[in-house]
């Protein structure tokens, strides 16, 4: 047996209800304290400069010819080859060659110690160049620059090895 429709079903398809905006007003209370506090921040750094207090020649009593050549940092250059480290210093002619103890062991102990053998005799220098060769590993880079700033020497410098073309003729 049928019945008719009911009293409620009639009257809700003629009628127009209001939207529910609970869930919505729920969702925005709780992701916009989410994106505030995932937002990225800015980061001020400063960097400290300290400039020379006098020029060359500026007015102070000291002749710039007076100054030690020992006072001046020399450049000094740490280059990674496949088969072994060496080492050149501004103005010595010397290069300090250190081998590979064995195929892909490098001597990581001796580099340890003849840098630190530089510092002590160049203790204002604080900057030391690394000339990688591509075919070294990422692994002897970073055990080098470990090395390096252990000793003393913050700031590394990278060079990068420049290959030439030439045009036969």
């Amino acid at each position: 047996m049928a019945y008719g429709p009911s009293k409620h079903r009639s009257r809700s398809q003629n009628e127009t209800r209001e939207p529910n905006l609970i869930p919505i007003m729920n969702l925005f209370i709780v992701i916009i304290p989410m994106l505030m506090t995932i937002m990225v921040a800015v980061h001020l750094a400063m960097i400290e400069i300290t400039l020379p207090t006098e020029a060359a020649g500026g007015g102070g009593g000291d002749d710039p010819e007076e100054q030690l050549e020992e006072d001046l940092p020399k450049v000094i250059t740490l280059a990674l080859l496949p088969d072994r480290f060496e080492i050149m210093v501004e103005g010595i002619e010397d290069i300090i060659t250190i081998p590979q103890l064995s195929a892909g062991t490098y001597d990581y102990f001796t580099l340890d110690e003849s840098i630190a053998r530089l510092k002590r005799n160049n203790e204002n220098q604080g900057t030391i160049d690394l000339l990688p060769d591509p075919n070294v590993k990422f692994d002897t880079l970073l055990r080098s620059i470990d090395i390096c700033k252990s000793n003393n020497f913050p700031n590394i410098k990278y060079l990068t090895s420049s290959t030439k073309y030439y045009k036969a003729k």
